[in-house]
């Protein structure tokens, strides 16, 4: 289990076949590579759609949100192995 995050960051996306797929965000100045999304899902938070996902950087674990309303991006949370 991870550490909870919840901060704002600015996230680089490509759109697909497979939907909204984030290549890069920058957290606290530092910019994160992402090599895969291992996880992807959908909650509400009142009309809005949140969307979830996993990403990895190849060391670390990230959840990336998407409010589909408002398309700001939050780290939500993050399992480090020495990025914090």
């Amino acid at each position: 289990m991870g550490t909870r995050v919840d901060e704002p960051v600015k996230a680089g996306v490509v759109f697909g076949p497979e939907g909204i797929k984030p290549v890069w965000f920058i957290w606290k100045k530092r910019r994160y590579e992402v090599r895969d999304v291992t996880m992807r899902w959908q909650t509400k938070e009142g009309s809005a759609t949140i969307l979830h996902l996993g990403v990895t950087d190849g060391a670390d674990l990230f959840e990336l949100t998407c409010n589909q309303q408002t398309l700001a991006w939050r780290l939500a949370e993050v399992e480090a192995h020495g990025c914090e």
